[in-house]
């Protein structure tokens, strides 16, 4: 709301003198030059702003499923460095929301290999060292 007042302010104070527009805008005079001396420095954190929100979108896109705290260790390893509450935010601001998969109950662990029953319960043999038998469970 300020931000548009001291804009006001600033395009109309090569016309008017300072001391009224301020006073009419009800804005401080200190108020407007911290404003006028911080713009380069808003519109760096805009433009950096932005940078990671391509990052983030091209994140989204290869990995749909991370939230927040996931996607903030993407950009660690991508060398930003960034607050899981900022990456919250802009998430939050961009309408990103993570998929949620389907919840697998042994996910990651492969079927154990069955081996054909060659023996048929003939566990006796002629020589000594000829068969090995054991029980694995999973």
């Amino acid at each position: 709301m300020k931000t548009a007042w001291f804009e006001a302010v600033h395009e109309l104070k090569n016309l008017y003198p300072l001391t009224w527009l301020v006073c009419i805008a009800k804005v401080s005079r200190s108020g407007y030059y911290k404003w006028f001396k911080n713009k380069r420095t808003r519109m760096e954190r805009k433009q950096n702003e932005q940078l990671l929100k391509e990052h983030i979108m091209a994140i989204h896109h290869s990995h749909p499923f991370y939230g927040y705290p996931r996607m903030t260790v993407a950009l660690k390893k991508e060398g930003f460095h960034i607050n899981h509450k900022r990456v919250y935010r802009l998430m939050k601001e961009m309408n990103i929301q993570s998929i949620i998969r389907k919840k697998r109950r042994y996910f990651g662990r492969q079927a154990s290999v069955v081996h054909p029953n060659r023996l048929n319960r003939k566990f006796k043999t002629n020589q000594y060292n000829q068969l090995y038998v054991t029980d694995i469970r999973p």
